[in-house]
């Protein structure tokens, strides 16, 4: 393969190679060695985890837009997510990650944007919502262009690590402290338990990033206490009706 080296073909993201990949199993009828193949099965499955988050949150926002309720579900928990995954999407594009290894949190970033909205707008405060919008927008532009140094990309991810769990931490205080989970959608949460895992696996083949590693870790562990809460307290909340 003239100096193909297999060990870093996928996670390169470049096309050529995962048509190499591709060529070795479908036209030569033989599986492509040990490295390749991995990379390309985690390849696909880093898609396939892109489109589970496509509807991980979809449940949340009908939700609310159904009941034209918004209660239970932290204001400040959904700001910080859009923070994180806001970081993320301008930290990959600056590391050149191929896009199967973090598109989701372009997913995310776009409907936490939504439930942003969807809260400001049930709480009745329209012109809060547009001057949101409008300095969401400058500041993604300045991240992505990038009109700051790419450093401050850099610590601005590290930050979303623990931005993370302290906004998990806010919205399981909030379920605990109202003994109800609201609005919270236990489909979107269970979603969630699924694609962090997933997560772990591709982040440690694909780009081997020790801050992606550890925001999927710290994102397992919360979103699983927060769908094992929905289960609790709607079991809870049934039995005393």
């Amino acid at each position: 393969m003239g100096g193909w080296d297999l060990t870093t073909t996928l996670s390169s993201g470049n096309p050529d190679h995962y048509y190499e990949c591709f060529q070795e199993l479908v036209q030569r009828h033989r599986l492509p060695q040990r490295q390749c193949m991995l990379n390309l099965v985690t390849t696909f499955f880093g898609y396939f985890l892109i489109g589970t988050v496509t509807i991980s949150q979809i449940p949340q926002i009908l939700k609310i837009l159904r009941r034209r309720n918004a209660s239970g579900v932290s204001f400040v928990s959904i700001i910080l997510m859009l923070q994180a995954s806001s970081s993320k999407v301008a930290y990959c594009v600056q590391q050149n990650f191929p896009f199967s290894a973090w598109g989701e949190n372009l997913v995310l970033m776009v409907e936490m944007v939504v439930l942003v909205l969807l809260l400001l707008s049930y709480n009745k405060r329209p012109i809060s919502a547009v001057c949101f919008m409008v300095f969401y927008t400058l500041i993604m532009l300045a991240l992505i262009i990038p009109l700051v140094p790419t450093k401050f990309i850099t610590y601005l991810n590290i930050c979303s690590i623990p931005v993370l769990s302290i906004s998990r931490i806010i919205q399981i205080y909030t379920n605990h402290k109202n003994h109800d989970t609201g609005q919270l959608s236990g489909t979107s949460s269970f979603l969630c338990v699924f694609q962090s895992f997933g997560r772990i696996s591709t982040s440690i083949l694909l780009t081997r990033d020790w801050i992606l590693i550890l925001t999927f870790v710290q994102l397992l562990i919360s979103n699983l206490i927060l769908t094992l809460q929905v289960i609790y307290y709607r079991r809870k909340n049934r039995k005393l009706k």
